[in-house]
């Protein structure tokens, strides 16, 4: 008898929500687990994103990752719509108050005080050709093969070499060899010429013919750092 009329108050209060309009929502997506272990203000932002925003709540979790990758550390505490702007949304967490630009639950943009944040700005493309290498390390043996240190090197063309500005040349040696710690670092050319400097010292280079490790074996001209912070080329004697 208690369970026939557990049924039937079951079946009203269901009859109930369902006359006014209501539904019950599951919150339970396929990422919620991992999120409610990863972040403890989880749960309550989701709900609030979805119903906020009128997403589904899988939607709203990837709503959520979106904002946590804007630097969101905190619950959502409120989520604005404007009538009629139905794309957008003002979302405040804490002290953060995110912009929100998306469409059919999908975020287009994220933007903070006037800066966007999703997506992330492509990094500038570096237009530099030493520092733009790949910059390869190789071990230093003694004469029983025991490793006794590490040299790195770039390679490049002698054109491109040739090409190179002082600014340039500066960036890489104040950069890459400046504080690396290898025992030297090297501007391999194809032409069997290159730059090295010695013991990583990012002020004095040396230029000549090199070899296979990138030393230099004929000393063509040394490159130093002058007074006015620039680099000067010496020509060999």
């Amino acid at each position: 008898m208690k369970q026939f009329l557990s049924l039937v108050l079951l079946a009203a209060l269901v009859l109930s929500l369902a006359a006014c309009g209501g539904a019950v929502v599951d919150y339970d997506t396929p990422k919620s687990g991992e999120l409610s272990a990863a972040y403890d203000f989880y749960r309550d932002s989701q709900s609030s994103l979805a119903s906020g925003m009128a997403i589904t709540p899988e939607q709203a979790d990837d709503v959520f990752l979106v904002l946590i990758s804007c630097g969101m550390d905190g619950k959502v505490s409120n989520v604005t719509r404007k009538q009629g702007d139905d794309g957008h949304c003002t979302i405040t967490s804490g002290f953060n108050t995110f912009d929100v630009y998306y469409t059919g639950g999908v975020v287009d943009r994220v933007d903070k005080g006037g800066e966007t944040l999703y997506p992330a700005p492509a990094a500038p493309a570096d237009d530099n050709p030493l520092t733009a290498c790949d910059l390869i390390v190789k071990d230093v043996e003694s004469g029983t093969g025991e490793k006794i240190g590490e040299y790195a090197y770039i390679e490049i063309s002698k054109g491109q070499l040739e090409a190179v500005t002082a600014e340039q040349y500066k960036d890489f040696a104040e950069t890459v060899v400046k504080d690396s710690g290898y025992n030297w670092v090297a501007i391999v050319c194809d032409d069997g010429t290159g730059i090295c400097f010695p013991g990583s010292m990012y002020y004095v280079a040396q230029y000549g013919k090199q070899d296979t490790d990138g030393g230099i074996l004929e000393v063509t001209g040394t490159i130093t750092l002058d007074e006015s912070g620039g680099y000067a080329y010496e020509p060999g004697e």
